[in-house]
């Protein structure tokens, strides 16, 4: 199973940087950046290169319907192999997953459901709450 996490402009080689700073890189996994410089027809002959030794592959994508996003969507559709396209994860999703990846031998669908999923556990919203102090029960 392969991971290739793409999107536009560094976005890709940001998240690898970061992934790099945080667990030192991961097997398996690819960063692919759509800057400013390629066109369609480039990216998606970048990303078929970088599966053709790959049967089962999860595309990481920043945002729905971008270029990426198509491009390997298209790949998915026209490729025999095992492809599954998501978007909208986050670097700790693809950490946890990337870590593992060696453990997940199912379909790309299962690995790509579960990327999804642990990025919607991992999203979340500070609450600033008030703690009550009790009073002393001897008046000081």
């Amino acid at each position: 199973m392969k991971l290739v996490v793409t999107g536009h402009g560094n976005y890709a080689s940001g998240i690898e940087s970061t992934i790099k700073l945080l667990a030192g890189g991961l097997k398996n996994v690819s960063f692919i950046d759509f800057t400013s410089d390629m066109d369609e027809d480039g990216l998606y002959k970048k990303f078929s290169q970088e599966i053709k030794d790959d049967d089962a592959v999860v595309f990481i994508c920043d945002l729905l319907g971008g270029t990426p996003f198509k491009d390997a969507v298209k790949l998915s559709v026209a490729s025999d192999k095992d492809i599954s396209v998501t978007c909208g994860c986050n670097v700790g999703s693809i950490m946890e997953v990337g870590l593992q990846l060696s453990n997940y031998k199912d379909s790309s669908k299962k690995l790509a459901d579960e990327i999804v999923s642990i990025s919607k556990n991992g999203t979340k919203v500070f609450e600033h709450k008030k703690v009550e102090q009790e009073p002393d029960s001897d008046g000081i």
